[in-house]
C-alpha cells in the first residue's frame, strides 16, 4: 500500500499538467523578440528540476520548487489551491498555510479568488486547532454570498467542538433563517446544554428558563423534558417534576427508562404509591418497554406475591419476548423452585445476565453506532437526536 509520501508524489504529478499549461500560457504572454532566438524557457528547466526531486524521492524540495515556480495570476490560482488541499490532506498543514497566505498577499488577486483562499486558510487553521483564527476568517466570509453557507457550517462545527453552545445556537439559527436548513433539533440541544451548565452552576431559575426555551423550539425534545424534570426534582417541586416526565409519553416513550428512577423518586417523596402504579400502568398501555414492566412487577410483588409478579411478566413475554424480562422472570422463580431445579435456573439466570451486560442499549439510527450509554449527539456521525434505545428481544 502506498504511504503518505507516495500519495504526495502522485498528487504532485497530477498537478504538473495544470501547472505546465499555466507556464505555457505565461510564456505565450511574454513579448517576442524577432532578432533573438527564443532561449529554452526558465520554466521548463524548473519543471525538470522539480521532476528530478520527485523521481529521487525528495518531495520537500520538489514542493518548494513548484511553489516558487507558480506565479500567482488567474492561470495559476487553481493550481495553488489544489496543491494547498493536497498538503492539508497529507497533514502538511504548515505548508498549506504558507501557500494560502502567499496567495492572499498578492495584490493582483481577484476578490473571488481572495475569498476562496481565505476559506481554505480557515480550513488550515481549523485542521491544526487554531480555532480563534479560523472563526475570525469564517466570520469575515459571511458577507460573501458564495462562501456564506459553507462558512456557517464550519463555524457551527467549531462552536460544537469547543462547546460554545451559545454561539452554536446563534449560527444554527442563521442557517435555518437565511439558508433554509432545518436546525430545530440541534438548536434545542444547544439550549439544553446551556441549561445543564446553568443547573450545575446553581442558577436554577435560568436553567429552567433555558430548558423551557429548548421546548419552545422543539416541543418533541425528550431531553428538555427530562432536564426540566430533573431541575424541578432538585428543587423538591415533585409535582412539577412528574408533570415534566409525563410529557415523555407523548414525545418518545422509548426514552422513558431514562427518567424512570427520577419518576419513582418524585412519587416516593410525595408518598403516592398509588399514583406511581397508575403512571406505570398508563405507560405500559401506551407502549412503554420492559423496564416499566419490571418496575410494575416489583410493586405487585410487594403488594401481593412473587407468583402474581411472575404471571404479569410471563403474560407480557408471550407477546413481547425480552432478555431483560426473562432475567426478571427467572429470578422470581428461583426462590420457589425445587432444590434439584435451582442450579439449572441459576445457571440460566447467570447466562442471561452476562448476555445483557454484553449487549448495547442504544443504537444510532443514522450510522448504526452502538453504545451502552445514552448520547444526545452520536459520537460517531455527530448527528443530534439519532441515538435511541434499542427495542425488541435484546432491548426494551
Amino acid at each position: 500500500m502506498p504511504d503518505l509520501n507516495d500519495w504526495l508524489l502522485y498528487g504532485l504529478l497530477a498537478l504538473l499538467p495544470i501547472a505546465a499549461f499555466s507556464g505555457y500560457r505565461l510564456g505565450r504572454k511574454q513579448p517576442k523578440n524577432k532578432n533573438k532566438k527564443a532561449p529554452v524557457g526558465s520554466l521548463s528547466s524548473d519543471y525538470i528540476k522539480g521532476l528530478n526531486y520527485l523521481l529521487n524521492e525528495q518531495p520537500d524540495k520538489a514542493v518548494d520548487t513548484f511553489i516558487d515556480l507558480l506565479k500567482v495570476d488567474t492561470d495559476t490560482v487553481e493550481t495553488h489551491l489544489a496543491l494547498g488541499n493536497l498538503f492539508r490532506k497529507r497533514g502538511e498543514v504548515d505548508r498549506a498555510i504558507r501557500l494560502h497566505q502567499n496567495l492572499i498577499a498578492r495584490p493582483q488577486l481577484s476578490a473571488e479568488d481572495r475569498n476562496t483562499s481565505l476559506y481554505q486558510l480557515g480550513l488550515d487553521y481549523n485542521a491544526v486547532g487554531m480555532y480563534d483564527r479560523a472563526v475570525s476568517l469564517f466570520n469575515d466570509l459571511l458577507a460573501d454570498p458564495q462562501h456564506k453557507k459553507e462558512s456557517l457550517h464550519q463555524l457551527l462545527n467549531i462552536h460544537q467542538l469547543t462547546k460554545d453552545w451559545d454561539q452554536a445556537a446563534k449560527i444554527a439559527e442563521q442557517l435555518q433563517s437565511s439558508m433554509g436548513e432545518e436546525q430545530t433539533k440541534p438548536i434545542a440541544h444547544f439550549y439544553c446544554e446551556l441549561a445543564e451548565q446553568k443547573r450545575l452552576d446553581g442558577d436554577m431559575k435560568a436553567a429552567l428558563q433555558t430548558a423551557k426555551k429548548a421546548l419552545s423550539i422543539n416541543p418533541a425534545s425528550v431531553r428538555a423534558s427530562i432536564l426540566q424534570g430533573n431541575i424541578h426534582l432538585q428543587q423538591k417541586n415533585y409535582k412539577q417534576a412528574i408533570k415534566s416526565y409525563q410529557r415523555i409519553l407523548q414525545q418518545d416513550i422509548a426514552f422513558l427508562p431514562e427518567a424512570l428512577p427520577q419518576v419513582a423518586q418524585a412519587y416516593e417523596a410525595l408518598k403516592d404509591d398509588k399514583g406511581y402504579k397508575v403512571f406505570l400502568d398508563d405507560s405500559l398501555e401506551k407502549g412503554a418497554g420492559v423496564s416499566v414492566l419490571i418496575e410494575l412487577s416489583k410493586i405487585i410483588q410487594r403488594d401481593k406475591d412473587d407468583k402474581a409478579a411472575a404471571l404479569l411478566i410471563g403474560g407480557y413475554l408471550q407477546e413481547r419476548p425480552s432478555l431483560k424480562g426473562l432475567h426478571r422472570l427467572i429470578s422470581l422463580h428461583i426462590e420457589h423452585a425445587q432444590d434439584s431445579a435451582k442450579p439449572s435456573l441459576q445457571l440460566l439466570d447467570d447466562i442471561v445476565e452476562k448476555l445483557l451486560l454484553r449487549k448495547p442499549r442504544y443504537e444510532c439510527h443514522n450510522c448504526g453506532f452502538h453504545t451502552k450509554a445514552i448520547y444526545w449527539q452520536c459520537p460517531s456521525c455527530k448527528e443530534w437526536s439519532s441515538v435511541k434505545p434499542i427495542r425488541g428481544i435484546e432491548g426494551e
